[in-house]
């Protein structure tokens, strides 16, 4: 991984620019930042699904009755994962006491029909079955729980996994040191691609090698991310069997 910063300012060398102390130094360096964000998009929307990506995310299901929990850690490009061994299951697990659960996912307008079926006051000793639900402000997700946790019961925790894009870098300078998750190379030299186009020398050479070295770089990422995925389980759920 390589910061942004830096990113921006090998891009600025290749196209025999001064480098910047900050992205924020002076327009064109801002300009290179942003196709840095439209090479990481890119990239993103590739039909490929990274594995630097992969969230766990840890919530506590309170005994007092709670059912909406909002996901802070996700944004408006988070997806829950579906279970390795079934496409029908979501990956989220009860692990309270390193006993793992099973939980199931269904539609929001079952949860609010049951639930006024009910009156919505009935909380269960063990939870199970949640909706997923865009939070108060369409940045994330939060869990909608069907029934909630009864008060003569323990805290819980429950476990979900998730695929989170990273956010789109600020290029006002506050994100220099922030790091580029995906793979460098095929950020920086899709970048260059964008940064030669706007200068008009997209056609002929300087272009032509540009893309070619942008996309192979992409995917040679590509091949390494699907082997490393295919090395180890995504999904590391101990104690499956309990599920």
């Amino acid at each position: 991984m390589a910061t942004q910063l830096t990113i921006v300012n090998n891009i600025l060398r290749r196209l025999r620019e001064d480098t910047v102390t900050s992205v924020a130094d002076n327009t064109y360096s801002q300009l290179i930042a942003q196709f840095v964000n439209d090479a990481k998009a890119d990239m993103e929307d590739l039909n490929h699904d990274w594995s630097v990506y992969i969230t766990e995310i840890d919530t506590t299901i309170l005994n007092d009755g709670t059912r909406t929990y909002d996901l802070t850690e996700t944004n408006d490009r988070s997806f829950l994962i579906r279970d390795a061994l079934s496409d029908r299951l979501p990956a989220a697990y009860d692990i309270t006491s390193n006993e793992v659960g099973r939980l199931y996912d269904c539609p929001l307008k079952d949860v609010k029909r049951e639930r006024s079926l009910t009156n919505n006051i009935l909380d269960v000793t063990m939870p199970k079955v949640f909706a997923i639900t865009t939070d108060a402000d369409g940045r994330g997700f939060t869990l909608e729980l069907l029934w909630g946790l009864d008060s003569s019961e323990s805290n819980r925790t429950w476990r979900t996994y998730w695929y989170v894009p990273q956010e789109d870098l600020a290029i006002d300078g506050s994100a220099d040191a922030t790091e580029i998750l995906l793979p460098a190379r095929p950020v920086e030299l899709k970048a260059v691609y964008y940064a030669l186009n706007e200068r008009g020398e997209e056609m002929g050479q300087p272009g032509g090698i540009a893309a070619v070295r942008a996309n192979t770089a992409i995917s040679a990422a590509l091949e390494t991310d699907m082997q490393v995925q295919k090395k180890s389980d995504e999904i590391d759920i101990t104690n499956r069997e309990n599920i």
